[in-house]
C-alpha cells in the first residue's frame, strides 16, 4: 500500500529524497543494516573532484577507574578514626570484618577511640607488600591478594610523645581495598581492633 502511495512520486527525484529524509528522522534502521551507511561510497563533488570527509575519529571513552594505593585507603581509615567519623569508616571495612563486628552500630559504638588527651601526630608507611595469598590464623580465614603494610604511628597524650608500628591487611573488593579491623576479642584490654 505505501508502495503504491509513493509510486507518483518516484517520478520527482528530489521531492523522493526530501521524503526519505523526513522519514529517516521518524524511524530508525535495523542494527544489521547500519553497515551501509558506514562503507557508503564517496561521490564527486561539482568540481569534479572526490568529496571531502570529515577525519576518521575514535570514539571518545572514559578514562579507566583508578584504584586507590593501599597506603592512601590505609591512611584515610586512620583520618577518619582520629576525627571520630565512625559511619564512614563502616563502609571501609571486609565484609567478614563487617560480619564479625555484627552490623554498623556495634561498630560505631565499639570501635576504638582517641581520648580527648591523645592526638595522632603523624603517620607513615613503612612497608607495602601484596602477597599473593595470605591466612588470618586468628580468623581463620585464607584471602588472596592481600596488601600486607607495616604502618608507623606518632601519637601525643599530654605531654608525652611516643611512636608505634602496626601491621595491617587489606584485602581487594570492588572500587579498590576493603580492611580486616575486626573487634578486638576483649575489648578492655586492647586498645585497637585486630587487623
Amino acid at each position: 500500500m505505501v508502495n503504491s502511495l509513493l509510486r507518483p512520486l518516484r517520478r520527482w527525484p528530489a521531492l523522493e529524497a526530501a521524503l526519505s529524509r523526513l522519514a529517516g528522522r521518524f524511524t530508525t534502521w535495523p542494527s544489521d543494516e547500519f553497515g551501509r551507511f558506514i562503507s557508503a561510497s564517496v561521490t564527486t563533488s561539482a568540481t569534479g573532484g572526490p568529496a571531502a570527509l570529515p577525519p576518521a575519529a575514535r570514539p571518545m571513552r572514559p578514562p579507566p577507574p583508578v584504584s586507590i594505593a593501599p597506603a592512601t585507603f590505609e591512611m584515610r581509615f586512620m583520618k577518619l578514626q582520629a576525627e571520630g567519623r565512625f559511619d564512614e569508616m563502616w563502609e571501609m571495612l571486609a565484609e567478614d570484618a563487617q560480619r564479625a563486628w555484627g552490623g554498623r552500630e556495634a561498630f560505631i559504638k565499639g570501635v576504638p577511640r582517641l581520648g580527648d588527651d591523645m592526638e595522632l601526630l603523624d603517620m607513615q608507611v613503612v612497608t607495602v607488600t601484596v602477597l599473593e595469598g595470605w591466612t588470618d590464623r586468628v580468623h581463620q580465614r585464607s584471602y588472596q591478594n592481600v596488601a600486607q603494610m607495616v604502618m608507623r604511628y606518632r601519637v601525643r597524650q599530654n605531654w608525652r610523645e611516643w611512636t608505634f608500628d602496626r601491621q595491617v591487611h587489606l584485602i581487594p573488593a570492588a572500587g579498590g581495598w576493603r580492611t580486616l579491623c575486626y573487634p578486638a576479642r576483649s575489648q578492655a584490654g586492647s586498645s585497637a581492633g585486630s587487623r
